[in-house]
């Protein structure tokens, strides 16, 4: 045991810290003294871990950040999990005209397009979608309107001034179109073709109707649709011997999922869509007293300053979610100080105090490798919180927000073993500290 004084707001709290302790003295020298004659002593580099009690307090999980739809892909499972998740799709309106060559080889603009050909495209984001061998999807037509933004299981539309319930859960009434199987073995898309009615359909059909649902009729499985369009094939009666085709790109997407998943109450949670953040306070020690390699070397109590931090380290140990948000592909995380803690949820961030590539987890770690303990570099921030307040006297953060980047960024998120336990999170400290002046 030995005592560590807590640099907190105002004031300071003696606490009894229990610390991992290593020690390396550099073997480097100083090429000269001062002009007093005395010369610095080699400098030491000590490492600490304090544990939860000693630097972390009010853990909080907040969620709801972003949307499904921000994205840049969508999600179907069934039965995965206990989740069943959908996707909706909307495509841009049918060509009205298109430029060909007539019999005299000039260009001329035809506007009575014979549409003998259509099918939506969908491409899978092979990483983030879990199964191995061959499943089946169905294609319908949406018969209700939605708002991409706020669509979910229950509501086709839940803003602040408008909440328009589904006339069924999960999308409402569909049009059956076209079902299709997926052989992962043979490539990443599946083609749905449409017949010609339906093609007459969508072919002057308002911007509302143009849309379909994705599911997936597998149960056990849960894929990710990175990539949805319309392709058209077209032939006009100004140019007999040529073939149009069209692509009709996605103007909205999104999925809706259900159950959604709930906080948890004993850890850390990253990631998901819409995303989820943890927020903790942290607290650091004004003065160390050991260990005694540090005391020998610069003397104790030892005033810590931002200048003796050359490393600080969030150290989590990852855990497993639950099997329906289970990672499937990398967990990218990012640190940020909480600038008005009051203004939780919505508390504006600083900048990352990780960098600006984050830190990033592979995703076997939350599975099978569950257990495994990763550090997250917080460096810049403890060193700020250190300095104190600025030249206005304003005091630093020591509210710290950890969150996935981009956000959101996939439907799965990562979890971590909270305080309490063998897992618990740990600060790793690392410092280097000069001695006092010798004489040579």
């Amino acid at each position: 045991m030995r005592k560590i004084e807590e640099r907190r707001g105002s004031g300071t709290v003696l606490l009894l810290a229990l610390a991992t302790v290593t020690a390396a003295a550099c073997t480097e020298k100083l090429p000269s003294g001062l002009d007093d004659g005395q010369v610095p002593g080699s400098p030491v580099t000590v490492t600490l871990e304090l544990a939860w009690p000693q630097f972390g307090s009010n853990l909080q999980v907040y969620g709801g950040y972003g949307r499904p739809n921000q994205m840049g892909s969508t999600v179907v499972a069934r039965s995965f999990g206990g989740v069943e998740a959908r996707a909706l799709v909307s495509f841009a309106s049918f060509p009205t005209s298109a430029q060909v060559r007539d019999a005299s080889n000039n260009l001329v603009t035809d506007t009575a397009l014979t549409f003998i050909d259509a099918y939506l495209v969908a491409r899978f984001d092979t990483l983030a979608s879990t199964n191995t061998d061959t499943v089946t999807l169905a294609l319908s037509q949406t018969l209700e309107s939605w708002d991409e933004a706020t669509a979910t299981w229950t509501n086709a539309q839940s803003d602040l001034s408008v909440v328009r319930p589904w006339s069924a859960p999960g999308g409402g009434a569909v049009l059956p179109m076209r079902t299709r199987t997926w052989v992962r073995a043979q490539g990443d898309s599946v083609q749905f073709f449409f017949d010609s009615a339906q093609i007459a359909r969508w072919r002057g059909a308002p911007d509302s109707v143009r849309s379909g649902r994705i599911d997936l009729l597998s149960a056990g499985h849960r894929l990710s649709v990175g990539f949805a369009a319309v392709r058209l094939v077209a032939t006009s009666a100004r140019d007999t011997d040529t073939t149009l085709v069209f692509t009709l790109a996605t103007t909205r997407a999104t999925y809706i999922y259900d159950p959604p998943a709930s906080a948890p109450s004993d850890g850390f949670r990253v990631g998901g869509a819409p995303a989820w953040r943890t927020v903790l306070d942290i607290a650091l020690p004004a003065t160390l007293n050991g260990p005694p390699e540090l005391c020998a070397a610069a003397g104790c109590p030892f005033l810590l300053e931002p200048r003796n931090v050359t490393y600080a380290g969030l150290g989590l140990r990852t855990r497993t979610p639950p099997t329906a948000f289970l990672p499937t592909d990398s967990v990218t995380v990012d640190v940020r100080s909480v600038l008005s803690r009051p203004a939780l949820p919505k508390s504006p961030l600083g900048g990352s105090v990780v960098g600006p590539t984050g830190s990033t987890i592979p995703p076997a770690l939350f599975g099978a490798g569950a257990g495994t303990r990763v550090d997250i570099p917080i460096t810049a921030f403890v060193q700020d919180f250190l300095r104190g307040p600025d030249e206005s006297g304003r005091p630093p953060s020591n509210t710290l927000a950890i969150l996935s980047t981009p956000e959101p960024s996939q439907f799965s998120f990562a979890e971590f073993f909270g305080p309490g336990g063998p897992n618990a999170p740990v600060l790793k400290l690392i410092l280097t500290a000069s001695p006092a002046l010798e004489l040579p």
